[in-house]
C-alpha cells in the first residue's frame, strides 16, 4: 500500500480519478443525511421540540470529541502492521458507516416520543462516529500526495465533479422517493448504500500512502492536540470554517423549508434548486481557481471579495422579496449568492496550509489530528445551526407535518418572513463575521512562498533518508 520515493508534485490522473471517487459515498451519505434527518425526525416523525434539541445536543458534544480522537487514532497507526495509516480505515470502516447510514430510515417508533428520541439520538452519534472515521481518512490522503496549492485545488475541483455527476440523479430521485412513502425511501437509501460500498473500495485500490511520511514521529494525544493549537493561521481557519459549517447546516438541512417560498410544488422546487445551485456552484469553483493560479489574486483575496458581493446579494434579495408578490425573484438572489459563494473551494486548500507550517515546525505530518481538531470546534455547529432555525422557526409560527402542497395553504405570512431571514439574513450574518479571521489569516503571498520553499526543502531530506535506508 506505499509508493515508491520518487517525487513527484504532480498526482497522475488514475489516483486523482480514484480518489474522486469518494465524492459519491461523502455527497449520497453525508449531504442527503444532512438534508433528510432533520425532516425525518422533525417533520415526519413529529419528535418534540425540546427532545430534538436536547438530542442536538449529545450529538455536539459526541459530534465534536469523536473527531480528535479518531484523528489520533488514525494518526499512530501502526503502519508496519495495517500497511498505512488511512487506507484500511477507509476500506473496513466503510462498510460499518453505510449500515449506521441505513438503519437510520428504519424508525424504532412512530408514536412513542420516548423510543423516537433514542433512535434519533442513537443513529445521529453513530453515523457521524463513522462518518468522521471514513472521511477524516479520506481526506488526509490530499495535503500527503502533493504539497502543490494548484494540485491540490484540482484534485478537489475533480472531486466535486465527480461527486456532482455521482449524486445528481439521487437528488432528483430522492424527492419523489420521499413524497411516495418510507418504503420507497428506504429502498433508494439501501441502493445509495451500496453504491457507496463500491466508490470506497475504488478509493483503497486506486490510493497509496507515501512511504517518507510513514517514520514520521507521533506524538501524544495531549502534545498533539495542544502543537496543533499553537498555529495562528489553524486557528483563525477555525474560526471562518465555523461560521461556513453553520451556514451549511441550515441551507442543507432545511432545504425542505425553503421550498416554501421558492414557488411551485415544494418537491418540484427542491428538485430545481438543486439543478440550479449545483451546476453555478461549479461555474464558480472553475472561475475561483482560474483566478487564483492565473493572477495574483490569493485565496484569501478571493475569499473577502466574493464573499462581500454574495453578503450583498442576501441582503439585497431579502429586501426585494419582503413582498410576496416579488418572492420570485429569489431565484435571481440564488444565482447571484451561489456564483459568488465559489470561493468555497479553497476551504480544503487553506486548512492543509496550517498541516505544511506545522510539519516544517515539528518536521512530522498528522493531517489526522489537524482533521480532529478542525472538527472539534466546527462540528458543534452541525447542531448549532439546526437549533437556531428551530427557535426561529417555531417563533414565527412554522406549522410542521404538513404535506408541502401549497405554501399559501399551510403556512402563515409570518412564518415565511421567518423562513426569508433563516435563509438570507441568517447566512449573511455569519459570513460576515467569518470574513473577520479571514482578514487576518497569515499564510499568503511572501509568508506563503517561504513556507513552500521551506517544505519542499523538507521532503527532499525526507525522500533522501528514505533512500540511504533503504540501500543499507
Amino acid at each position: 500500500m506505499l509508493m515508491d520515493s520518487k517525487h513527484s508534485e504532480k498526482v497522475p490522473l488514475k489516483q486523482k480519478l480514484g480518489y474522486s471517487f469518494g465524492a459519491i459515498p461523502g455527497g449520497l451519505l453525508a449531504f442527503v443525511f444532512t438534508i433528510y434527518y432533520v425532516e425525518f425526525f422533525y417533520n415526519d416523525l413529529k419528535l418534540l421540540p425540546i427532545y430534538f434539541i436536547v438530542g442536538q445536543i449529545i450529538y455536539a458534544i459526541v459530534n465534536a470529541f469523536n473527531d480528535p480522537l479518531l484523528g489520533q487514532l488514525s494518526d499512530r497507526t501502526d503502519r508496519k502492521k495495517w500497511g498505512g495509516r488511512r487506507i484500511p480505515y477507509i476500506k473496513y470502516g466503510a462498510p460499518i458507516w453505510v449500515l449506521t447510514y441505513i438503519m437510520t430510515w428504519f424508525p424504532w417508533s412512530f408514536d412513542n416520543q420516548i423510543i423516537i428520541f433514542l433512535h434519533f439520538v442513537v443513529s445521529i452519534c453513530a453515523y457521524d462516529t463513522m462518518l468522521t472515521l471514513v472521511i477524516l481518512c479520506w481526506m488526509a490522503l490530499v495535503p500527503e500526495m502533493t504539497s502543490d496549492i494548484d494540485e491540490r485545488n484540482k484534485i478537489n475541483f475533480l472531486t466535486l465533479l465527480v461527486g456532482f455527476f455521482g449524486i445528481l440523479p439521487f437528488f432528483i430521485i430522492m424527492p419523489g422517493a420521499k413524497a411516495a412513502g418510507l418504503g420507497p425511501f428506504q429502498f433508494v437509501n439501501i441502493i445509495i448504500g451500496i453504491i457507496s460500498l463500491i466508490c470506497y473500495f475504488i478509493v483503497a485500490a486506486t490510493n497509496k500512502e507515501k512511504p517518507e511520511f510513514q517514520k514520521d514521529e507521533v506524538f501524544p494525544l495531549i502534545k498533539s492536540a495542544k502543537e496543533t493549537v499553537k498555529l495562528k493561521s489553524f486557528l483563525l481557519f477555525i474560526g471562518y470554517n465555523f461560521c461556513g459549517v453553520l451556514k451549511g447546516s441550515i441551507s442543507l438541512s432545511y432545504i425542505f423549508v425553503f421550498a416554501y417560498i421558492l414557488g411551485g410544488e415544494p418537491s418540484d422546487a427542491i428538485i430545481l434548486f438543486l439543478l440550479v445551485y449545483l451546476p453555478v456552484s461549479y461555474v464558480s469553483y472553475i472561475f475561483c481557481m482560474s483566478l487564483n493560479s492565473r493572477s495574483n489574486w490569493s485565496m484569501r483575496k478571493i475569499i473577502l471579495i466574493f464573499g462581500s458581493l454574495q453578503v450583498i446579494g442576501n441582503i439585497v434579495i431579502f429586501l426585494l422579496i419582503i413582498n410576496p408578490q416579488t418572492e420570485s425573484l429569489v431565484w435571481f438572489g440564488l444565482v447571484w449568492t451561489t456564483f459568488f459563494g465559489g470561493y468555497g473551494i479553497f476551504t480544503t486548500s487553506i486548512m492543509s496550509l496550517s498541516m505544511d507550517e506545522d510539519e516544517v515546525n515539528q518536521g512530522t505530518r498528522r493531517e489526522g489530528m489537524f482533521l480532529g481538531m478542525n472538527a472539534l470546534f466546527t462540528k458543534p455547529a452541525n447542531s448549532i445551526g439546526p437549533i437556531f432555525a428551530t427557535f426561529i422557526l417555531e417563533a414565527s409560527g412554522y406549522l410542521k407535518g404538513l404535506l408541502l402542497m401549497s405554501r399559501s395553504l399551510f403556512q402563515l405570512p409570518e412564518a415565511l418572513f421567518g423562513i426569508k431571514i433563516l435563509f438570507l439574513i441568517i447566512p449573511a450574518i455569519f459570513s460576515l463575521i467569518s470574513f473577520i479571521f479571514m482578514y487576518f489569516y497569515p499564510l499568503h503571498g511572501e509568508t506563503l512562498k517561504e513556507l513552500q520553499s521551506k517544505l519542499e526543502e523538507l521532503h527532499k531530506k525526507k525522500r533522501e533518508k528514505l533512500v540511504s535506508n533503504s540501500e543499507k
